[in-house]
């Protein structure tokens, strides 16, 4: 089993009582915002470049010059955001772009979502038993909720919290989605509002063990607290609330004790409305991973349906096509 090392706790933190504590958590917790930005005004260029280059075969080489558009063609108060996002100094936990392409073309959203990727500093990460990039139902995936290639609802989280890596972002483009199933997500301040102060703090060092599910091809266990505290980055938060066929509760207490923690916040995500991103071709999304949870409602498409677009496997018929990156951030700066 794989664990972290030993959980230092800020002094300033430490030295806090019950009330003081609790005030500081919920403070920092409303801080944390969701910013939506709208690239509409170069959308434009960007299709006329790709139906210039659209015949080139050179990733690398398309995603260099993608990214030097983008750097050349965005206004200063968008490409800020590049540089901070999941800080604690801008409390900006998400940011959702719409309108960046409108041509459904995989190889164009792809191009798009690892050059804004890259631009956000998220150094990818691809485990070879993990299948990551794209996704897109998958034979059997009307019987599977709680995974990316299936037709169920997928439960708020954060991602691979039984990963010795943390993942510090995540992102996601849409190139394709005719059944308008958006990404959703709910930030902590959400699924804390009934805890009273005592349960608050109890929080805060409460251990859980975080177990893979289907997404992952062997079963991975971490032991780790679902609350830390930085200075550059502030509350950071790991939540996983999915049940996997197989392995159950992703997340549980180490404690039998206080499992009732982790009941308390899974109730109040079913019961608190959760926000929801764009589902159209040209929406890219980018969260900070243990800033804010993200899931999905169920694919808005008739069940019966699933079986002829999964015969192939392939992006061509699928519905619904998502690239995705997760990964640390990429802690050289050419922004600041």
């Amino acid at each position: 089993m794989e664990t972290t090392d030993a959980y230092a706790i800020p002094e300033k933190i430490n030295q806090m009582n019950e009330m003081e504590l609790a005030k500081f958590l919920r403070k920092e917790i409303s801080e944390e915002k969701l910013i939506i930005l709208d690239f509409q005004y170069i959308q434009d260029e960007i299709e006329c470049w790709w139906s210039k280059e659209k015949n080139n075969d050179n990733f690398q080489v398309l995603k260099f010059k993608l990214m030097n558009l983008l750097i050349n063609l965005l206004h200063e108060s968008d490409s800020y955001y590049f540089s901070n996002l999941g800080f604690n100094r801008s409390k900006i936990a998400a940011v959702c772009i719409k309108n960046v392409f409108r041509t459904d073309c995989h190889r164009l959203s792809l191009l798009v979502h690892e050059s804004l990727s890259s631009l956000f500093q998220l150094t990818d990460i691809k485990y070879d038993y993990e299948e990551h990039k794209a996704l897109f139902l998958k034979p059997s995936g009307e019987i599977y909720k709680d995974w990316g290639n299936g037709y169920g609802a997928i439960t708020p989280h954060s991602d691979d919290l039984y990963e010795n890596l943390n993942i510090d972002y995540l992102s996601l483009t849409v190139c394709r989605d005719i059944t308008k199933t958006p990404t959703s997500y709910i930030f902590p301040r959400d699924i804390l509002k009934t805890f009273n102060d005592l349960d608050l703090c109890k929080l805060f060092y409460l251990k859980a063990r975080f177990l893979s599910g289907k997404n992952v091809a062997i079963l991975k266990e971490r032991e780790r607290n679902i609350l830390e505290y930085s200075e550059k980055y502030g509350l950071r938060f790991f939540l996983d609330f999915r049940i996997d066929n197989h392995t159950g509760e992703r997340m549980q207490a180490v404690d039998p004790g206080e499992q009732y923690l982790i009941d308390m916040m899974r109730d109040n995500v079913s019961n608190f409305s959760q926000e929801q991103s764009i589902a159209e071709t040209g929406t890219f999304l980018i969260v900070a991973n243990h800033k804010i949870l993200h899931g999905r409602p169920q694919m808005n498409i008739d069940k019966s349906e699933i079986g002829k677009y999964t015969k192939h496997s392939c992006f061509i018929d699928t519905p619904r096509l998502l690239f995705r990156s997760k990964g640390p951030r990429n802690e050289i700066n050419f922004y600041e």
